[in-house]
């Protein structure tokens, strides 16, 4: 619109001069040397347009004549960018289609029509050469893209995943904390790098990434309070290993106060406490564990806190492990604890009601194994016996230590697996996992349905 509105305006222009010189006739008279020219006004306008547009026209000409080599350049210039851009793509495709041959060639077209600061080549290449397995040669073009300024990432990217591939954690850790100069808040980088400076037993550096980490979003909260804790306690493991008790201890103490709801902290600390004649601060501590999370370890520990009267009272130990379940009465692993000591001390009757409470509960394999034992202590009843043993059997699986990524079963919590997994065993139910342990020898698949685990 505003376009048409200027080329009206223009004419109107040019119609309003024609229109004032037919209204004001006159002529120009030109003397120069010994010549005396008289033009009419309208033929000499005439004639300087033509004058002007053929010097336009010439101008052009001449102007077209010497940019034509330039042009031809650039034109050719944009061809190639056109068949380089071209190759780049097909090239991509072959790459996500698997096929290395064709990436390969798309490659090579591309370094032939696009420029040689255009990164695009150099990556397709890379892609190419990977995809062949010609590891050698992948590496030299990521190498080549870390020189190039607008492209390092994808250099230092491509010789990362290398790295890991080749299991090179030195060179891949140092790649990660490059990436981490150009991209510092960029989350799966910094996941990455968490888990490399784990894999180097680097707490202190994994706890700054583990911050930068948590402050972007890229881990979860609890799971980030979870894992300090766990490198507390990693850190104590390497201390006892290196005999170095007086600093163990401090480090579970630590661990401890950091978190005290986590229960492997609260298990090795209460037999250290133990082990070092603090029976009351054990005690404290186990009692405190309870009532939040009863679990087989804090029975035997408190089993291994009795110290037992001097006049050898019989029912002490029952009134002992009857503390324990008063903390937490309706607690399954503490009413098995109970009727376990009743058998001992053949209490039958009161062990009797004990399982009966505990069964209508949570029933489980220990439970009926109880039940068994009981029947064979009270009663001499074979038949009794191999009846609980066959419930035993098919009972609901108990909760275990497992590794939430692999399913195997461990009989303790640590804090790295043998699979070189960081901070994820945990105490649940294996109930639809494939469980590997050397208690249950081959692997086996559960069937129930899997439950769904918080950490």
């Amino acid at each position: 619109m505003i376009r048409a509105l200027w080329t009206l305006a223009k004419i109107s222009i040019v119609v309003g001069i024609v229109v004032w010189v037919a209204e004001h006739p006159g002529s120009i008279k030109i003397q120069w040397l010994d010549y005396d020219v008289t033009f009419h006004i309208g033929f000499f306008l005439f004639a300087l347009m033509v004058l002007v547009v053929s010097g336009i026209v010439i101008f052009s000409i001449v102007k077209g004549m010497m940019d034509l080599p330039r042009n031809l350049s650039r034109y050719r210039d944009i061809t190639n960018k056109d068949k380089g851009l071209r190759a780049i793509s097909i090239g991509l495709s072959a790459v996500a289609a698997g096929d290395a041959k064709g990436a390969a060639y798309q490659a090579h077209r591309a370094k032939e029509f696009l420029s040689n600061d255009s990164p695009l080549p150099l990556l397709l290449e890379a892609q190419a050469a990977r995809l062949k397995g010609d590891e050698i040669k992948a590496s030299k073009a990521f190498m080549s893209l870390m020189d190039n300024e607008d492209a390092s990432f994808m250099g230092v990217r491509g010789l990362l995943q290398t790295a890991l591939d080749h299991g090179d954690y030195k060179s891949a850790l140092e790649l990660g904390h490059r990436a981490l100069e150009d991209y510092p808040k960029q989350g799966w980088i910094l996941c990455i790098v968490y888990g490399l400076e784990i894999r180097a037993r680097n707490w202190d550096s994994a706890r700054k990434i583990l911050y930068r980490a948590e402050k972007v979003g890229a881990i979860a909260v609890n799971k980030a309070q979870s894992d300090r804790v766990a490198m507390l306690l990693a850190e104590a493991e390497e201390l006892k290993q290196s005999g170095q008790e007086e600093l163990f201890f401090r480090a579970l103490n630590k661990a401890y106060k950091f978190d005290n709801n986590f229960l492997p902290t609260a298990l090795r600390l209460g037999r250290m406490y133990i082990e070092r004649g603090k029976h009351k601060a054990a005690i404290s501590l186990i009692e405190k564990a309870w009532k939040r999370s009863p679990h087989p370890g804090l029975v035997a520990l408190w089993g291994d806190a009795y110290q037992a009267p001097r006049d050898n009272d019989p029912m002490a130990r029952v009134r002992w492990f009857e503390k324990l379940l008063a903390l937490n009465p309706e607690s399954v692993e503490g009413l098995q604890a109970l009727a376990n000591v009743m058998i001992q001390e053949g209490l039958w009757g009161e062990a009797r009601k004990h399982l009966e409470k505990a069964e209508s509960i949570r029933p489980n394999v220990s439970l009926y194994k109880l039940w068994a034992r009981l029947e064979e202590r009270a009663t001499h009843d074979d038949d009794k016996v191999r009846e609980w043993l066959e419930k035993a059997a098919d009972a609901p699986r108990e909760r275990v230590w497992i590794c939430s990524e692999t399913g195997r079963i461990y009989d303790e919590w640590m804090p790295i697996s043998d699979q070189g997994l960081f901070n994820t065993i945990i105490w649940d139910f294996p109930q639809g996992r494939t469980v590997h342990s050397s208690l249950l020898g081959a692997p086996h698949q559960m069937t129930a349905p899997l439950l769904e685990v918080v950490r």
